[in-house]
């Protein structure tokens, strides 16, 4: 299994509602959302990243 680091975010009370609740009608904890969203996020942004540098090949 990969190693896993460890980060501290600070977020607008609203936010962290929010994600509590997000969280929660998912069954998994809040840190294990933010993970989860994170990575997602990650590799939309490399898949857009490879799209566009396919994009650019002539």
């Amino acid at each position: 299994m990969p190693s896993r680091m460890r980060v501290t975010v600070t977020l607008p009370e609203d936010v962290h509602q929010a994600l509590s609740e997000w969280a929660e009608e998912e069954d998994r904890t809040l840190a294990n959302l933010l993970s989860h969203v994170a990575a997602k996020a990650v590799r939309e942004r490399q898949e857009q990243k490879k799209d566009k540098s396919e994009g650019d090949r002539p």
